[in-house]
């Protein structure tokens, strides 16, 4: 070691040629091996380019895909996305669909292999206020089964009320089960996880930092929001649990939507999760889970997971459909706006056809930084003639897309990058009159609060913000 320390200090010239000789053939990998988006090539290129080697590490942990499958994996799912596509063609043909109806849930089951479903009762959950108590009576009424997934759980009053009604209700002989992300609910802790455990629920964290196994993965996070009871009621959407989402941090009103399903479709909630539960434990159920009641009269639901194992980015190719098959009205509310090329070019592609494009995003978000970046993909959609309003009274989480005021989807995926390619992701595809008419009943009062972001103000903005934005923009792909 010490030769080779004396070696490089007389030879600084060599050695340096030698780093950049390396570095430029880990660039060739990315550009080889790695058939990506050329905006993303050209972030991670830079990064490459800016901090050799260490670039390269950095590469490795948030830009590698772990999740690419084998030869043999992909020459099999191209026989299953046959199948998936013949059942989403018979299923699209067996109800009275709209054109714009049977397309997106045609789409749905080709991307996923996840069907329709019918005889569904769906229940709109505009805020924490009303989540919280209905989660917790249906967690108090379980007499089989608690199944809980959460990115984030904090241990605060609220967490702490509804861990300690799962450890009575575990004492009681109901299964429960806990599975949170290793990264979103690292403050957590040991002691919370060693009562639940000491109560009997089955207790585990996602993909833990700390562990040798998900040492190259821990860039690939469980954003999902599930929680299924006695296999009959699913909740998901956008809250996650803490004190926050009632509005008592420092960003005041925390407004988000969540959905309450039962029937048929909760079937495929309980695969997900026990999917997530086997990823984590290794003990993940092979039954076939059972089949909830299905209502009269119910609706329509198609369950749209994604995730960077999954074959197709399918809330990323969702939305993106939605976009292009709007004819009249589009209406988008997300925390974070970080579009890829494809969405960025299909809502400017949408508003010049004359869509009437509407975009509601927080003035203050959780990490103004994002807010910076968001910003720099507005100019293009406003010049397009889109709208975009801002909401100034607290932090709007909610991740809804509303096509021609018929169909919506709502879940727990943001309009970003990270979304799209990194995280695990569930949304769902809804048409119910009823249904629809609550999300736009919810974006009405959303956008009385709301103030309007004028073209002419946006592009009068100050030069040293943009050159702050356009510099951020750079990096926007790797967010």
């Amino acid at each position: 070691m010490q030769e080779f320390v004396i070696w490089i200090g007389t030879h600084i010239g060599a050695a340096l040629a030698i780093l950049f000789t390396i570095n430029l053939l880990l660039i060739a990998v990315v550009i080889l091996f790695e058939n990506r988006e050329p905006e993303r090539s050209l972030s991670w290129l830079l990064v490459l380019f800016t901090f050799p080697v260490i670039g390269f590490i950095l590469y490795i942990f948030f830009g590698h895909n772990w999740h690419r499958k084998s030869y043999e994996e992909r020459r099999l799912a191209h026989y299953t996305m046959v199948q998936w596509r013949k059942d989403a063609k018979r299923d699209a043909s067996a109800y009275e669909l709209t054109p714009l109806e049977a397309t997106l849930r045609r789409f749905s089951t080709s991307a996923t292999g996840f069907r329709l479903t019918t005889g569904n009762h769906v229940h709109i959950l505009t805020d924490a206020q009303i989540k919280y108590p209905r989660l917790i009576a249906a967690i108090k009424g379980a007499k089989k089964s608690i199944d809980f997934e959460y990115y984030i759980y904090r241990y605060d009053k609220i967490g702490r009320e509804i861990i300690d009604i799962l450890k009575m209700k575990a004492k009681e002989g109901v299964r429960v089960r806990f599975l949170a992300d290793g990264y979103g609910s690292i403050g957590l802790g040991r002691k919370a996880f060693s009562e639940m455990r000491e109560a009997g629920i089955k207790a585990h964290y996602f993909a833990p930092l700390i562990t040798l196994f998900y040492f190259f993965k821990a860039n690939y996070r469980d954003h999902r929001k599930i929680v299924i009871i006695d296999n009959e009621v699913a909740f998901t959407g956008g809250i996650n649990i803490g004190d926050e989402y009632l509005g008592s941090s420092k960003r005041g009103n925390w407004r988000d939507t969540s959905i309450e399903l039962r029937g048929p479709c909760v079937r495929q909630f309980i695969e997900l999760f026990e999917e997530a539960w086997g990823r984590t434990t290794g003990n993940g159920s092979t039954k076939s889970p059972p089949e909830p009641k299905e209502f009269t009269h119910g609706e329509i639901v198609n369950v749209v997971p994604s995730g960077p194992d999954t074959n197709w980015f399918a809330v990323l190719q969702l939305y993106l459909a939605m976009i292009n098959q709007a004819s009249v009205s589009l209406k988008i509310q997300t925390p974070y706006f970080i579009p890829d090329q494809s969405i960025g070019a299909a809502l400017v592609n949408a508003a010049l056809r004359g869509v009437d494009v509407q975009i509601m995003v927080p003035r203050y978000p959780d990490n103004q930084l994002l807010r910076h970046v968001a910003t720099t993909y507005f100019g293009d959609i406003l010049k397009a003639g889109g709208r975009v309003f801002e909401y100034p009274v607290g932090f709007i989480h909610q991740k809804v897309i509303i096509t021609d005021d018929a169909v919506a989807t709502t879940g727990t995926c943001n309009i970003d990058v990270r979304s799209f390619r990194l995280d695990f992701e569930v949304n769902v595809l809804l048409s119910d009159s009823k249904t629809v008419g609550h999300l736009l009943d919810d974006w009405e009062n959303d956008l009385r609060v709301c103030e309007e972001l004028e073209y002419a103000a946006f592009i009068a903005r100050p030069y040293s913000r943009r050159v702050k934005e356009s510099l951020l923009r750079l990096i926007a792909p790797l967010l």
